[in-house]
């Protein structure tokens, strides 16, 4: 009797095991072809679209409140002078670039001030390009950088302007896909009836700071 227990009890679970084999089985084999493809072509799209940027907290301490003309010192990364921007509470002050010395005016309060140096790896025409009175400005000190990834405004337009055969062509992608940036959409529409992949990304605009979402669809 237990003998025949065993022996039922054995058998069971051999078909138990071969059930879940042929099931994942079936589920590897019928795994859609297109899901690594979204993955590489949206990877392939964000690093045309990502680029290195940097803030740098920038503090001036003030004896009294005053419009003053300020500068600082920095060792700026290859290919990112151009694209400086200094920062007051995320408004865009008039600033001027003389070498490696950035100069910029501000209303400044009595006590510590303090600003935004923000700067990315982005082919960009020279931002702080302002007419100031420089003599006599006073010395703020730039803190350590925090470097981060964002989504190049430029590299959206360079892509909006582009052949879509002639990008898809230079990223080395072969399926066809749309992409979503904001409100901006580029490359043709999914066919009716097609099964159509999406990866949605969440970032911010390294020229304005504002966010964006981009979704890039591929079938």
């Amino acid at each position: 009797m237990n003998v025949d227990w065993a022996i039922a009890v054995s058998v069971f679970l051999v078909f138990i095991g071969l059930g879940f084999a042929l099931y994942w089985g079936l589920f590897e084999t019928n795994q859609n072809p297109v899901q690594p493809s979204l993955e590489n072509v949206n990877q392939k799209v964000l690093d045309f679209l990502e680029v290195d940027s940097w803030r740098v907290p920038v503090t001036y301490n003030s004896s009294q409140p005053e419009l003053a003309v300020l500068y600082l010192d920095f060792p700026w990364p290859e290919g990112a002078r151009n694209s400086a921007r200094i920062l007051d509470s995320g408004l865009e002050l008039s600033c001027v670039l003389q070498g490696d010395r950035l100069y910029f005016e501000a209303n400044v309060d009595e006590g510590e001030n303090n600003f935004d140096l923000t700067f990315a790896n982005v082919s960009s025409p020279l931002m702080c390009d302002s007419t100031l009175e420089t003599a006599g400005a006073n010395l703020s000190i730039p803190w350590a950088s925090e470097k981060s990834v964002r989504i190049s405004q430029s590299r959206i337009s360079q892509m909006l302007a582009t052949d879509y055969s002639r990008f898809r062509e230079s990223l080395g992608i072969s399926r066809n896909f749309r992409v979503q940036a904001g409100t901006s959409l580029y490359g043709p529409s999914p066919p009716a009836y097609t099964n159509t992949y999406a990866r949605e990304t969440r970032s911010m605009i390294q020229e304005t700071g504002q966010p964006v979402t981009i979704t890039i669809m591929v079938w």
